[in-house]
């Protein structure tokens, strides 16, 4: 995989309260997998206790009224995640909740990413704009 040309890597932590997972979203991700958008490269679960304990918790152990068989992400690990990562999202959540953390790499500009190497394009920047501020700057630019 060194010589192999990545897309962008992108993170999404997320919580739930109670512990509720409906599995709505696993369908979309693992519709995103087979269209070859995205890539999961990493995939971890905490729970942290009404007492405030974490602990990790298995793709197989957890609980969700999807049907997909999220335990074919089962050992998805690019090395990315660390324990620091793992406490900085243990710190954030709620007791009584659970959280989840993946990193995928986004397949989809691949293809591009190419044809601009073949044409001796260089990428000069690169980023993320979080959803908020293009709301905020839309906002902004409505008459008042």
């Amino acid at each position: 995989m060194a010589d192999e040309l990545l897309g962008p890597i992108d993170y999404l932590a997320v919580e739930w309260p109670g512990q509720h997972v409906t599995g709505e979203g696993f369908e979309l991700l693992y519709n995103l997998v087979e269209r070859g958008i995205i890539r999961v490269l990493d995939l971890e679960f905490i729970a942290k206790g009404p007492d405030g304990t974490v602990r990790k918790v298995a793709l197989g152990d957890l609980e969700h009224a999807g049907e997909i068989d999220i335990t074919i992400w089962d050992g998805a690990s690019s090395g990315l995640l660390d324990q620091s990562d793992i406490d900085e999202v243990a710190a954030a959540i709620e007791p009584g909740s659970l959280a989840g953390v993946l990193v995928y790499e986004n397949v989809w500009a691949v293809p591009m990413w190419t044809a601009l190497e073949r044409s001796s394009a260089r990428l000069i920047g690169a980023g993320r704009i979080a959803s908020d501020d293009l709301v905020e700057a839309l906002d902004a630019t409505e008459p008042g």
